[in-house]
């Protein structure tokens, strides 16, 4: 897909007005991101906000560039990594503080693909994986670290899910009180915030900064889990009244199934717990 028009030929000003429209919108972009979690509780990480901020300034360089000069070599290679660069931030946000919030998956995704669609109309090959849980993303030469590395920002993605899959019941969030809406949520974040942890460690990782963020991530797990169970036991902990709460046969196979996984991941965490002495 090494075309602009679908003509097979690109002249230097086509290719130019190209580069000019995608760093327009790509600096669009920058700019929803910047407010999209305004009006939720998903946490944007100051670090996101920086690099945000940083490519939002970089596109609207390469644009000025442009308009005062022709289109160099330079210039274009330099878009092109940038569009690169900002493709991996967005898988970065869409797994360490979106999860959870399908709304805002959704856009995020929307932008990941128009980035990746930029790449292929420059003829750029696009990084094959779309997801962060690759050995690329963790090159540790010990396969064990990796293996914790990989387990826990799985994990967590799953576990950043799972409360907006409760709350997604109406029945189940009308029949709440507080705590347990703010505990959820809280849940999502704790989760997400692991991801971002992981992702932020120094390469190379050493097993001292891994085994902080797994000392966290398996308490966050396992109060998830003493949740669910609460959930199940209809208790006071979760629910506004004391009296039996009836919800729907399929709500509780849903929370069985999230307690098989948080019981596996406790499990795993025990295995994980004797490598990281």
């Amino acid at each position: 897909m090494n075309f602009i028009n679908c003509t097979g030929t690109a002249s230097a000003n086509l290719l130019k007005q190209t580069i000019i429209f995608w760093c327009e919108n790509s600096m669009g972009h920058v700019a929803s991101l910047l407010r999209l979690n305004n009006g939720t509780t998903a946490v944007l990480q100051p670090l996101f906000k920086e690099k945000l901020k940083f490519f939002g300034e970089e596109f609207l360089k390469i644009k000025k560039a442009l308009k005062e000069n022709g289109l160099s070599n330079a210039v274009y290679n330099n878009f092109a990594m940038l569009n690169q660069n900002f493709i991996y931030l967005l898988e970065r946000m869409k797994f360490e503080g979106f999860v959870g919030y399908p709304v805002l998956q959704q856009t995020i995704f929307h932008y990941i693909y128009e980035a990746r669609y930029v790449n292929a109309v420059l003829g750029v090959k696009s990084r094959p994986e779309n997801l962060l849980i690759t050995l690329q993303f963790a090159p540790f030469y010990n396969r064990v670290l990796n293996c914790v590395y990989n387990q826990m920002y799985f994990w967590s993605i799953i576990g950043a899910m799972h409360p907006s899959l409760l709350l997604g019941s109406n029945a189940f969030y009308n029949a709440i009180n507080g705590y347990a809406k703010e505990f959820l949520t809280q849940t999502t974040n704790n989760f997400n915030l692991i991801n971002y942890r992981l992702s932020s460690l120094k390469r190379p990782i050493k097993e001292a900064a891994l085994r902080e963020v797994f000392n966290d991530f398996s308490q966050i797990n396992l109060e998830f889990l003493e949740f669910l169970q609460h959930v199940k036991q209809n208790s006071i902990r979760v629910f506004v009244s004391s009296t039996a709460i009836k919800l729907p046969q399929s709500f509780y196979s849903g929370v069985d199934h999230q307690i098989a996984e948080h019981t596996l991941v406790c499990e795993i965490n025990k295995n994980i717990g004797k490598t990281l002495k």
